[in-house]
């Protein structure tokens, strides 16, 4: 039985479209006719129905309050009638989270929220923001659960999260049902200067608090060069609820600089560090934005864009490792020594040139195919591409043309004051993907959050049992999706050894 559903899902998955750019419509979340700066959009997929949420302020001083909405990802973008108007799709308005109410804790200045499904009823969000107002950029972690009847917002709670010392940023998190907790890594650093280190947390959703053993948070940037001025860690879980985490090492210069990876584990009761600290993605380039992505327990593939010219669209990096190939005594893999934990050596895992983005955002498909979006450089057109591994020279494979997003549109993103990073989100659906960014009109200088669709390859989600979606954060069949749509990938797609530098020919 297991063999034909198998067979089912793969006859469907041969389905594959050469997705060509199409005239679609571009559509503010946000009231436009108000004034306003949207952006820094998050979205988890639910069937259809996109949520995301991002933040929202008057004017780009802020100070930015944590907005969510509903979009109906299913809408005819190709309809150039489309509006916010249209019934049906907003499922859910843009809505303020409150931080007034009863039993809420204050907060001001949101930034960077991330948001994941527990349930098709409540949606849980965690940000960093300032306890007060305060000119120094002193944040600390937040959770937020809302409570959805119909789709609406009919409770919300914002919780400080306890537990944590110094100031938390740029938070990365997969949610486990099982124990109704949020597995976390975050950007944390005792003052307001100097470089900031990587730690993981287990996280209560019931007390916004660090749970479980060791009940304190867990320092994964432990070895020299591994703290960072930007390092933007990301989090993935695995089938066996491990966490698998990546960040940059990276500096406010250009200096090249390297990609880290920890994996994170409950062993004997208690949360240990399994694999420390161990650079996967060398110096050869300014390595900034990485992602994790989970095909396999033993097959972690972790992307990053090439940094190096500031505000410009940079090639990527991908390294393909397997954890398992390590003994997991909590020190760092011995690279290249252990040639069986890195499957795409360090040094030979760039992208051949074609593969460029800023700021990329990216998630992996049953065919292994992976699809990002980014901008084109600062202040260009978002941009969104698929690729797949093949076996041969030049062993990437474009199966979606970069493609621009937003073509009926005049707005174009750019970045805050201070340097503070914008990027765009994505979600997936069978055919076509569902892109979020924020735009700044040219007439009125408001920032809008706009939302469009572009096609794009065929495919069936699959997991264990069969073929379907995986929709929300945790493990096996409640899915994780912490920072965009993450399938499973069959074992049929493994085994690729290594990526050759070379040019796309054609």
């Amino acid at each position: 039985m297991r063999r034909f559903l198998t067979a089912i899902c793969g006859i469907s998955l041969s389905a594959v479209m050469a997705a060509t750019a199409a005239a679609e419509k571009t559509v503010p979340v946000n009231d436009p006719a108000s004034p306003g700066v949207f952006d820094q959009p998050s979205v988890a997929v639910e069937g259809a129905i996109n949520h995301v949420a991002y933040i929202g302020a008057d004017n780009t001083a802020g100070p930015f309050r944590l907005f969510y909405a509903a979009v109906d990802g299913g809408a005819d973008f190709s309809n150039l009638s489309l509006t916010r108007d249209t019934t049906g799709f907003l499922v859910t308005p843009p809505t303020a989270i409150d931080n007034t109410a009863a039993g809420n804790d204050a907060y001001v200045d949101a930034r960077h929220p991330r948001i994941a499904m527990r349930s098709s009823t409540e949606a849980v969000i965690l940000f960093q923001a300032k306890p007060g107002a305060s000119p120094d950029p002193t944040y600390a972690l937040y959770l937020a659960r809302l409570t959805l009847e119909n789709k609406a917002v009919v409770k919300q709670s914002v919780r400080r999260v306890t537990g944590i010392s110094g100031f938390g940023e740029d938070i990365s998190f997969g949610l486990v049902t099982a124990d109704n907790t949020a597995r976390v890594a975050y950007a944390s650093r005792q003052g307001v200067s100097g470089p900031f280190d990587v730690s993981y947390a287990r996280i209560s959703l019931d007390i916004a608090a660090v749970t479980g053993s060791p009940g304190t948070p867990l320092l994964l940037s432990s070895v020299p060069g591994s703290t960072g001025s930007r390092p933007l860690p990301s989090l993935k879980l695995d089938g066996l609820n491990r966490a698998h985490v990546s960040w940059a090492a990276n500096s406010g210069s250009s200096t090249p600089n390297g990609v880290y990876y920890a994996l994170v584990k409950e062993r004997s009761g208690a949360d240990s560090v399994a694999i420390a600290a161990t650079e996967v993605l060398g110096r050869s380039r300014k390595w900034g934005h990485p992602h994790v992505l989970v095909s396999a327990t033993g097959s972690i593939i972790i992307l990053a864009a090439d940094e190096s010219l500031p505000g410009t669209s940079g090639n990527l990096g991908l390294v393909n490792i397997n954890p398992d190939a390590d003994d997991q005594d909590g020190s760092p893999v011995q690279v290249p020594t252990n040639t069986n934990f890195i499957l795409t050596p360090p040094g030979e895992s760039i992208l051949p040139e074609g593969f460029s983005l800023f700021r990329p955002e990216a998630f992996l498909d049953v065919l292994g195919q992976i699809h990002v979006t980014g901008y084109g450089s600062s202040g260009t057109r978002s941009t969104y591409y698929a690729f797949k591994l093949i076996s041969s020279s030049p062993f990437t494979q474009f199966v979606t043309n970069p493609l621009p997003v937003g073509l009926d549109s005049s707005e174009f993103p750019v970045s805050l004051p201070d340097g503070d990073y914008t990027r765009a989100a994505f979600g997936f659906l069978s055919g076509k993907v569902v892109v979020f960014w924020s735009g700044q009109d040219p007439v009125t200088g408001n920032r809008n959050l706009d939302v469009t669709a572009l096609p794009t390859v065929n495919a069936v989600p699959f997991d264990e049992t069969g073929c379907r979606v995986v929709t929300s954060h945790g493990s096996g069949g409640h899915g994780r999706v912490p920072d965009a749509l993450v399938l499973l990938l069959p074992v049929a797609v493994l085994g690729l050894r290594r990526f050759a530098r070379k040019a796309l020919v054609g």
